[in-house]
């Protein structure tokens, strides 16, 4: 008895294991899409509303759920020492403390506007942004075939591996 259930909890990890691998991908997918659509948001609110950026951070904070929300969020919280260190900095250390659970090259493209934001013209902002969320939104069609193909393989290797160890333990 204590070997039918030992075996049925190991199972159960192991099909755990998929599953969370699956959903990680998938989340993945939502942070890049949440992320596009609020540089996006960002953009029209610089050109059309001229939103002070510390306004314009607090308002994607609250609007923008998730992950995606709480790094907007640490950027707003982060210009309270706008005077001691530039945007750039504090947009890149949020970057780097957010959980976004993003790969490189989304990373990267965070990390070249952050650069941009907060020393160039308005116009170059917003080309800048725009091109931005044009990559996120690639990033995030990638992220999405990715969570289709490897999240089923995932959750199908969990499982087998599962039921395979409790062939093995019984």
């Amino acid at each position: 008895m204590i070997r039918l259930a030992g075996a049925l909890l190991a199972a159960g990890g192991m099909a755990w294991m998929g599953f969370a691998a699956a959903r990680r991908l998938a989340r993945r997918e939502r942070t890049l899409v949440q992320l596009s659509a609020a540089l996006s948001q960002m953009e029209r609110e610089i050109s059309y509303r001229l939103t002070p950026m510390p306004q314009l951070l607090g308002e994607l904070a609250e609007n923008t759920p998730g992950p995606a929300g709480a790094f907007f969020g640490a950027c707003r919280k982060g210009l309270e020492e706008l005077g001691s260190r530039s945007l750039a900095e504090i947009w890149h250390e949020t970057l780097l403390t957010a959980p976004l659970d993003l790969e490189d090259r989304a990373l990267a493209v965070l990390d070249r506007l952050g650069t941009v934001l907060g020393r160039y013209q308005e116009e170059e902002v917003r080309a800048a942004l725009a091109r931005a969320a044009e990559d996120l939104a690639r990033e995030g069609e990638l992220a999405r075939a990715e969570a289709e193909n490897r999240g089923r393989m995932y959750q199908v290797l969990g499982l087998t591996a599962g039921g395979l160890l409790v062939l093995l333990l019984l």
